[in-house]
């Protein structure tokens, strides 16, 4: 997979890193990664996204090459940062898909920032901290109060606790927000998701263009335990009526 371009935007006190493949006269499709990861994890669905289409992947602030910056993070933050790259690459309008933390950050763009978005995929997503199961929740709360903890002697351990903390603490995107886009959005996670199947489901009847698909036998790591099916759905998702008239 050979890359386009590979640039760089200041944004906020960040540098943020993004990659570029395919014909960049195509249809645009950014693609965001989850937390803790970085552009290459999605390679499978970067490559089947830039047969034909210019995709826009993104490095999130404190992940990958992009540099943390000094501001709070939260995924109005991250929306902006996204919003940031579109003006870099001069494209108005894409087409997204977002999975897990990535997933979040397109919920918040389609809140705040609705003109920049044509059509999405979020996989694995949620509005709240409340849509992940307790004990995964519970979980990542012992995770950050021991590593807090720590990070006080090890400075280096800080930016651990800022990714937990996006977890913990963050999305919180009212459903009530959603019924105002009518933007199409496939709302995917898997069949035994961290993610709460009724929270994906409240996700999908908040969006007046919203569907639900529930990949069987998935976990939360669709995109890489079922590479080529996520990348289909989401190809015929981005091919429908419905998005080709936006």
């Amino acid at each position: 997979m050979e890359s386009a371009e590979s640039g760089f935007v200041r944004t906020e006190t960040a540098r943020i890193h993004f990659m570029t493949f395919g014909n960049p006269e195509a249809t645009p499709i950014v693609v965001l990664h989850g937390n803790g990861e970085d552009i290459g994890t999605l390679d499978a669905q970067i490559t089947a996204f830039a047969a034909d289409h210019w995709v826009i992947a993104i490095d999130s602030r404190g992940h990958g090459k992009s540099s943390a910056g000094d501001l709070p993070w939260d995924f109005a933050l991250f929306a902006r940062d996204v919003v940031a790259v579109l003006d870099e690459t001069g494209v108005r309008s894409a087409d997204y898909f977002g999975y897990s933390d990535g997933g979040n950050t397109v919920l918040q763009l389609i809140v705040q920032h609705p003109q920049r978005v044509r059509c999405a995929v979020v996989v694995g997503a949620n509005l709240d901290p409340s849509g992940l199961h307790p004990w995964t929740l519970a979980t990542m709360v012992v995770q950050r109060a021991v590593l807090g903890v720590v990070a006080k002697r090890l400075p280096c351990v800080r930016r651990t606790v800022a990714r937990l903390s996006l977890m913990v603490d963050h999305p919180q995107i009212d459903p009530v927000d959603l019924r105002r886009r009518q933007i199409p959005v496939l709302v995917m996670a898997g069949e035994r998701d961290v993610i709460r199947a009724a929270h994906t489901g409240l996700i999908a009847t908040s969006l007046p263009k919203g569907r639900a698909l529930i990949m069987s036998g998935a976990g939360h790591d669709v995109p890489m335990t079922h590479a080529k099916q996520c990348a289909q759905a989401s190809l015929d998702f981005f091919t429908t009526k419905e998005c080709y008239a936006r």
